[in-house]
C-alpha cells in the first residue's frame, strides 16, 4: 500500500465545490476483524486504462484478507464518491459476502449522471453505509492512517 502525504492528502480530500487537478481518487482505509486489522491508502492516479481505487481495493481484500475468514467491518474515507460502474462492483461484492460489512465515506460527490447516484443507492441496498465525510473524519485520516510527518491536522475554512 502507498503512502499519502500531507500535502497531496489536504488537496484530494479538501471538500471544495470547484476542484480543479482533482482527477485522482484516494481510498483511505481500514479493515477491523476483532479490533483494528489493517489500514492503508489505495490511490488511483487518473490514467484511463487505470483500475479505480475501490476495485484495486476489492482485488487486494478478496485476495489477501478474505481468505483468511471471520467476519470484517470495512470503512473507505475517499475523496470522490464511487462511479456509477464501481457503486455496481461493490454491491455485487458486498451481496456475495455477507461476511463484510462496508462504511463509505466520501470528501465530495462524484455525480457525472443520474447513474452514479443509482449507484449509491444500490450501494446502500446492498448494506452498505454511505455519508460524506465529517471533520472528524478528516482529522482520523490524519491522524491513524497518513504519513502526517508528525505534523498537526488543521481544519480549513468551511471544512463540512
Amino acid at each position: 500500500m502507498d503512502r499519502l502525504s500531507p500535502r497531496t492528502f489536504t488537496f484530494h480530500f479538501r471538500n471544495l465545490l470547484d476542484t480543479p487537478g482533482r482527477n485522482a481518487t484516494y481510498l483511505c482505509f481500514r479493515v477491523e476483524k476483532w479490533q483494528l486489522f489493517h489500514k492503508g491508502i489505495i490511490p488511483n492516479p487518473f490514467y484511463p486504462e487505470t483500475l479505480h481505487a475501490e476495485l484495486r481495493f476489492l482485488d487486494w481484500f478478496r485476495y489477501t484478507i478474505l481468505p483468511l475468514g471471520g467476519r470484517y467491518q470495512v470503512c473507505w474515507y475517499i475523496s470522490w464518491s464511487p462511479c456509477s460502474h464501481c457503486a455496481a462492483e461493490v454491491a455485487d461484492f458486498l451481496r456475495d459476502h455477507e461476511n463484510v460489512s462496508l462504511s463509505i465515506f466520501a470528501a465530495r460527490l462524484y455525480l457525472c449522471d443520474d447513474k452514479d447516484e443509482q449507484g449509491l443507492q444500490d450501494l446502500v441496498e446492498a448494506g452498505a453505509q454511505v455519508a460524506m465525510m465529517c471533520p472528524w473524519d478528516f482529522k482520523f485520516c490524519w491522524d491513524f492512517i497518513l504519513d502526517n510527518q508528525g505534523m498537526y491536522f488543521r481544519y480549513w475554512k468551511n471544512v463540512h
